[in-house]
């Protein structure tokens, strides 16, 4: 695989910035991922629509839903980019700078560890996607809300009666058969939601790009 200069350039300013924080780059891709257990923060060197360069965007994959690729599940707008336009050390000193940016965001995403932090958040957000109410739920289900997560799952499972689309089918089978049975006990709803992290580290483990994804003393 040939690697072009300017790619070089990002990776070598992602590694000079991100890697001391433990951070890694997901195989050779513009992807660079800081486990955080239960959600991976992905950093991403977008490349630039209009020429050679890259635009930042940071944001959590939450690892209590199996998807393939990785999603951003909760992020911001990231104005930061930096473009090539010939000069090798102006653009290393821009993605010096972009690089710095999305330490800001590793590090600020890294206080999501604490789960009550991070569900005040999540439910605040306003992102609107087929799974933000489900993703409400389960955070609170892990957080052992059990409340509050189960006005989540009765949303769930209203907004997705009759929509057969196969995402909202996939909630309302998820939510019928796996949810509902246990729906009365505390202790095996957060199980669910740790089983379900600890199956999607497993996975993503045992792909060749991430096999640099340790295995965490909580989260499997």
């Amino acid at each position: 695989m040939t690697i072009n200069i300017h790619d070089k350039i990002i990776k070598r300013a992602a590694t000079e910035v991100l890697v001391p924080l433990g951070v890694f780059q997901k195989g050779q891709s513009r992807t660079w991922i800081d486990d955080n257990g239960w959600f991976l923060t992905i950093i991403e060197f977008r490349p630039s629509e209009w020429g050679k360069g890259a635009h930042l965007h940071v944001g959590l994959h939450y690892l209590w839903n199996n998807r393939d690729p990785l999603t951003f599940d909760y992020s911001g707008f990231d104005p930061y980019s930096a473009e090539y336009t010939g000069s090798d050390e102006k653009f290393f000193t821009d993605m010096m700078a972009l690089a710095a940016f999305a330490k800001e965001k590793v590090l600020y995403y890294r206080s999501f560890a604490e789960t009550a932090f991070a569900e005040n958040l999540i439910i605040k957000n306003n992102a609107v996607y087929p799974w933000s109410t489900w993703d409400k739920m389960m955070v609170c289900f892990l957080n052992t809300d059990v409340g509050r997560g189960r006005n989540f799952y009765k949303q769930a499972v209203t907004e997705t009666k009759d929509d057969y689309r196969d995402w909202a089918q996939e909630i309302q089978d998820r939510a019928t058969h796996r949810i509902a049975p246990i729906l009365s006990n505390h202790d095996n709803l957060k199980k669910f939601v740790l089983s379900s992290i600890g199956d999607n580290r497993c996975f993503w483990r045992e792909k060749s790009s991430m096999i640099k994804l340790k295995i965490n003393n909580t989260y499997g």
